[in-house]
Formats: structure tokens, C-alpha cells, sequence
């Protein structure tokens, strides 16, 4: 037996599209394959077949910006013509490694599952034969984010009178991101700071922020009647809908609700834009943030399981 692992082409694309699963996680079928691709955002590099004897056997699909060099997460990885489960790992491994390798780079991979997929033992087996695979490929880092949605029949939240928003420049925002990474309950957070220290993660995060869709200008800091700044917050965008990305309150300002007013200026800055949905996500394990955005009016939508290094 031979396994070859290899990006696809224009002419592989109804083998690829062939592929499908039972499996209780998110995919990407032949419409949403089409659709994307004809927005840039999945293309034939990015799309990578294993081959046993050579007939495929597994893809994995990576998703990135229309303007991208790079794929910026791996969304699918599908392997239904593995013989058994050490087979199905080896293969998805294969694929990993193989994109990473071609890419220069190791995007994390994002299942999405339902909200009580832990009480379902078939999306139980399904996120760990995943799991399994993305450690043998480099990413061993397992994080469980909730993700959230907001409309406007759940109401816009009061704004505080105490504080006011403005906008800020690089240097400030690369400033922040630094200062409020002390004492962060977010997993991505903590294990960047862990690789490239406080500033170097301010710096990552500042030029991610700025490549989403969204205006610069929606980038909002709050300040208090004293003058002092209290934290700030993203209003921006996905690909798909309106976001809060991030969420940042100073740690001396902490416990005081500062998390609650910034919430309640992105979602007053995309009400005024007329959004008929705003997204966002934290992390399983921060339970500070999601009660702030259960407060402010989200509904959980989905979780999503992210593997990274």
C-alpha cells in the first residue's frame, strides 16, 4: 500500500466534491465548496487529497482570505476510506503535514460542533480522532471556543454614563493589546504570550486585527470621566457577519463592568450600520466572557473545536 498526499487540481474537482460524511461535525458540501471558491477563499492549492494506490482515500480543505497568500485556518478534513481508526489519523496526519509543509505555515484547524456534542458519543469519537491527528501533525494545543450571535430583537444595551469611546492609532491599540495580555483567561493568548512575550503578542494581534474586514475607525477605547483608560474593544467583521473580535479590559479595571460597556458600543457601532447579526467567541473555559455576552443579549450558536500550535 502506498499513500501519496497532494494538492488538488481544476480537474480533480468532482473527486473532491465526492466526498462526504455522516459524521455529527461541520463539512463543507459541494455547494458551499463552489460558492467559496468562487469568492477566493478556497482554492485548488488549498485543497489537498490522500491517495492510496492512487484512489482518494481523504481531503483536507484550507480556507483563507480572497487576497491571501496563505490559508489562514483548515476547516475540513474528511477521511472515509480509512480501513480503521489508527489508518484515519495516519492519513489525516499526512494531509496536515503535507499542506504545512507546501504553505510554509501551520493554520489551526476549526471543528464546529453542536452545542451538546459531548452528549452525543458519535461527535465524541469524531472531535478525537481529529485531535489525535492534529497532534501527530504539530498541533497539539486542544481549545473548546463557544461561539455567540446577536440580532437586534434582543435589544441594544444601555450605554454607561461614565465612560466615553474613542478612537485610537497603532501605536496606542499595539500598546493595549501588550497591557491587557497580564492575567488573560483566553487560551490563544496565553500560550502566544508563552512563545513571543507580551509585545511580540500585542504585535501578532495587532496585524491580524487589522487584516479582517470591518473600519478601522470602529475600533473603539474606552476612557473614564478621569481621563484613564479602561480597555477597549473590535467592532469588525468575518467573512460572513459582523463580529466582536476582541475584548480587551486593563487589569486594574477588572470586575467593574468595563466588559459590559464595551460590548454595548460594538453592538450600538453595528446597529447603526444596520447589521442584522453580530458574531463573536470566547473560549470554553472564560466564563467571565461569556456571561458578558449571554448579558449583553448573545445566544450560543455552535462550539467549535480549534487544534493549534
Amino acid at each position: 500500500m502506498t499513500l501519496t498526499f497532494r494538492a488538488s487540481t481544476t480537474a480533480d474537482l468532482e473527486a473532491l466534491l465526492a466526498f462526504t460524511t455522516s459524521e455529527p461535525v461541520a463539512w463543507t458540501g459541494p455547494d458551499r465548496y463552489r460558492d467559496e471558491a468562487a469568492a477566493h477563499n478556497l482554492r485548488p492549492a488549498w485543497s489537498w487529497l490522500a491517495l492510496r494506490d492512487g484512489v482518494p482515500v481523504g481531503r483536507a480543505i484550507w480556507w483563507g482570505g480572497a487576497d491571501a497568500d496563505v490559508p489562514a485556518t483548515l476547516d475540513d478534513v474528511l477521511v472515509p476510506g480509512a480501513r480503521d481508526e489508527r489508518e484515519r489519523v495516519t492519513i489525516a496526519a499526512g494531509l496536515l503535514r503535507a499542506g504545512a509543509a507546501s504553505f510554509g505555515a501551520t493554520p489551526e484547524w476549526i471543528v464546529d460542533v453542536a452545542v451538546d456534542w459531548r452528549d452525543d458519543p458519535a461527535a465524541v469519537a469524531s472531535v478525537a480522532w481529529r485531535a489525535a491527528a492534529a497532534s501527530a501533525a504539530g498541533l497539539p494545543r486542544t481549545t473548546e471556543r463557544i461561539s455567540v450571535a446577536w440580532t437586534p430583537d434582543a435589544g441594544v444595551p444601555a450605554p454607561r454614563r461614565d465612560l466615553t469611546f474613542r478612537t485610537g492609532d497603532d501605536d496606542e491599540f499595539l500598546d493595549l493589546f501588550a497591557r491587557v495580555t497580564v492575567g488573560s483567561l483566553d487560551d490563544h493568548t496565553r500560550a502566544t504570550v508563552a512563545r513571543l512575550g507580551a509585545r511580540g503578542t500585542a504585535a501578532d494581534d495587532l496585524e491580524f486585527y487589522a487584516s479582517l474586514p470591518g473600519r478601522r475607525e470602529d475600533w473603539r477605547i474606552a476612557v473614564g470621566a478621569d481621563g484613564v483608560t479602561r480597555g477597549f474593544v473590535l467592532a469588525t467583521r468575518t467573512a460572513y457577519d459582523a463580529a466582536v473580535s476582541y475584548i480587551g479590559v486593563l487589569p486594574q479595571h477588572r470586575g467593574n463592568g468595563v466588559v459590559d460597556a464595551l460590548l454595548a458600543e460594538a453592538l450600538r457601532v453595528h446597529h447603526a450600520a444596520g447589521e442584522p447579526r453580530v458574531v463573536g467567541t470566547t473560549d470554553a473555559a472564560n466564563t467571565p466572557m461569556w456571561r458578558a455576552f449571554e448579558r449583553a443579549g448573545f445566544g450560543v450558536a455552535k462550539r467549535r473545536i480549534v487544534f493549534d500550535h
